[in-house]
């Protein structure tokens, strides 16, 4: 795919009005323990408050409403480590359509039974998210409609719809912080923000294990990577080594792309609760571990993280907020 077929800054205000009343305009909360200890205005995107707690029911739903007849039998399919599901089941559930979600035996068993519960069907296949894939491309070749998280233009355009919102609401930002895992919600936030504001920054985040899109961008084309264990688990998986979207917009797009440690974002995750008040998984977590953790000069002055769910287990924020307490208190300046 070439820049002539990338989902264009029209596309992504077409799927804003698209999913209007479907998702939520989230908030962009100030961070006065970041904005003090990075001395600068830090700001974080809420995409915690979404109905299914994460940022893709955006590119679900403009996939999912840009279709005017969906067979009724047949429903539709996704591929999933665990949120996209969310937002397809949900989607779906609202539609009254079914919806069966694809996932690797990898997939913890909390993000499948929470995908049942919302009346998905969920479909276990292999040991990584590049099998999930092609079982869910098999049930479209039998007639369901595939919303596909990471090829897809229209996703794209509806994850775009988070940087449309960031800088019309904060023009003067100079950096944007973006998980990223098959680049979708990355490439969509670029396009967006690169459009309105080509001075202002993008900055991809990922965890330092099993991180695909930076792999892939090491080696200049789309690579598989073994998926790891990971608090950012969210952000596991492959972007499929037939990708011919979101590798290039991001690679042409996105300013730098950051890696960060385990415990990195174990003590971003304790930060979010004792600090911001907020739950964040592990991957929604993964901006404020760079902010705290790479050169300032990196972000500039003024500097939104997107915040991109919020599906993490009670005993694994508990453990983390016990853990890594006093090292949130060195990071903020002050006493344990």
């Amino acid at each position: 795919m070439t820049a002539a077929h990338w989902p264009t800054l029209d596309d992504i205000r077409e799927g804003a009005k698209r999913i209007e009343g479907v998702v939520t305009h989230t908030p962009m909360v100030p961070s006065f323990g970041l904005s003090g200890a990075r001395d600068a205005e830090v700001r974080i995107k809420l995409e915690t408050t979404q109905p299914t707690r994460a940022f893709k029911v955006r590119g679900a739903a403009n996939v999912i409403l840009s279709h005017d007849s969906i067979d009724p039998g047949k429903g539709v399919v996704a591929y999933s480590t665990g949120n996209h599901g969310r937002a397809v089941a949900y989607l779906a559930s609202t539609l009254g359509i079914p919806a069966t979600v694809c996932m690797s035996h990898n997939t913890t068993a909390d993000k499948q039974e929470s995908l049942r519960t919302m009346g998905a069907t969920v479909r276990l296949v292999g040991e990584s998210q590049d099998e999930a894939a092609e079982l869910a491309r098999n049930l479209e070749d039998r007639g369901a409609l595939l919303v596909d998280p990471i090829n897809d233009p229209i996703t794209t355009a509806g994850q775009g719809t988070i940087g449309l919102e960031i800088v019309e609401d904060w023009p003067e930002v100079d950096t944007v912080v973006v998980p990223v895992s098959g680049g979708a919600l990355m490439a969509g936030i670029a396009q967006a923000v690169k459009s309105l504001s080509p001075r202002t920054r993008v900055v991809g985040v990922s965890m330092d294990r099993g991180a695909a899109m930076y792999e892939s961008l090491q080696a200049g084309h789309p690579v598989a990577v073994p998926e790891v264990e990971s608090l950012a688990d969210s952000l596991q998986g492959g972007i499929t080594l037939e990708n011919h979207h979101s590798f290039e917009m991001v690679r042409d797009l996105v300013d730098d792309v950051v890696l960060v440690t385990e415990e990195e974002i174990g003590v971003a995750m304790a930060e979010a609760v004792i600090e911001e008040r907020l739950v964040l998984e592990g991957a929604g977590a993964t901006p404020i571990a760079a902010l705290i953790n790479r050169d300032r000069d990196l972000f500039g002055a003024r500097v939104a993280l997107v915040a991109t769910g919020a599906m993490v287990d009670n005993l694994t924020l508990t453990r983390l907020v016990d853990l890594h307490g006093e090292q949130v208190a060195r990071v903020l300046g002050r006493r344990p």
